[in-house]
């Protein structure tokens, strides 16, 4: 439905064929096709880096004298911090209101800019100067502040896509069942948890249950997960899906499994099992304990070790009754981070700026 407003906004976004959170949430959000007073500026450049930057941001300056908002997605990391601070600086220096969508967060960045005092002046005249913050966890909202940031901040979520489901999922179980699924779905990188999924897999087939991992995603670890995945039949390596082919991964797995440590904000694949009636495990990194309650949503924990993620599969497995009463849970609680709704609240924000 395309609606007309007077307010403008200008979303800066990557590649969006890139791969990478923010690229498969505007992917996912098509908020530009929704509204028609809401555009997409593409930061990646065509030329080399320097060259790159000082040809977009010269686009971005012209580009956005019609503009009423500019929407910003960094994450709080040394390469985003730098670029998408001077978009923050271009916006504000022309007069426009400025959102902030932090999607990651390093906190050891964090800790630099409060010793750094050139990176904590570059904060204060940037991103500090945003009329509102988006974060996607309260640990998020406590660190802004921490920052010395003062203005509006909001608790939101991502969105998972939607689209294929069409017709209402019924709870799952585990009934009759003699092989369990878990899906891990994420970037291929060793932060990502991907080797202690696979270690935490040998150790449930030491069970009489069986068990299967799906693993779905590219990155630096892809070849040698790859290898991994030919040795163990246990093991089923997909590379890089979307679209049907993640529709169909989801419906036909039973536990989704992400044991990530890396600095995530709140990863779309959470939101995306939990959409798909998945009970989640996983650990409490950025946004994802204010999603996943345990024993509600499925179960978080602060331990990397694949006998402390066997054992809480196990347990759960084993109650159908719980099993079925978190996937039902969770079917119930996506509703609030469908496409639509989230570009509702998003275009509600944008709004209260002006």
């Amino acid at each position: 439905m395309i609606i007309s407003e007077v307010m403008r906004v200008l979303i800066n976004v990557p590649k969006l064929s890139n791969p990478g959170g923010v690229s498969v949430l505007y992917n996912v959000l098509k908020i530009q096709d929704r509204y028609n007073n809401v555009e997409l500026f593409q930061i990646h450049s065509s030329l080399p880096s320097v060259l790159g930057y000082l040809q977009k941001y010269l686009e971005f300056s012209r580009r956005i004298k019609s503009f009423d908002v500019v929407h910003l997605n960094p994450s709080l990391n040394k390469k985003s911090f730098l670029r998408d601070g001077i978009y923050a600086y271009i916006a504000k220096m022309l007069g426009k209101k400025v959102i902030v969508y932090w999607h990651g967060w390093e906190n050891t960045f964090e800790e630099k800019i409060k010793s750094t005092r050139l990176l904590t002046s570059i904060f204060n005249h940037t991103f500090r100067k945003s009329e509102t913050s988006i974060v996607l966890g309260q640990v998020f909202s406590d660190k802004l502040k921490d920052l010395g940031y003062s203005n509006k901040v909001i608790i939101e979520t991502n969105a998972a896509e939607s689209k294929y489901l069409t017709s209402p999922l019924s709870s799952r179980s585990l009934k009759g069942k003699d092989c369990v699924t878990l899906l891990f779905i994420s970037r291929l990188q060793k932060e990502k948890g991907i080797y202690e999924a696979i270690e935490t897999l040998k150790i449930l087939n030491a069970d009489e249950l069986k068990y299967k991992l799906i693993i779905a995603g590219s990155g630096t670890e892809e070849q040698k997960v790859n290898q991994l995945a030919r040795e163990d039949n246990n093991i089923e390596f997909m590379g890089y899906i979307k679209s049907n082919e993640k529709h169909l991964a989801l419906l036909n797995s039973d536990i989704l499994f992400f044991p990530t440590y890396y600095p995530e904000g709140l990863p779309l694949t959470i939101l995306e099992g939990l959409m798909y009636g998945l009970p989640v495990v996983s650990r409490p990194v950025g946004g994802i304990p204010d999603i996943v309650v345990n024993k509600e949503n499925g179960f978080i924990t602060e331990s990397k070790d694949p006998i402390v993620y066997a054992e809480i599969l196990q347990r759960m497995v084993k109650d159908d009754e719980v099993y079925t009463q978190i996937s039902e849970n969770n079917i119930n609680k996506s509703f609030h981070f469908t496409p639509k709704l989230v570009c509702e609240r998003l275009m509600s924000y944008y709004k209260s700026v002006i």
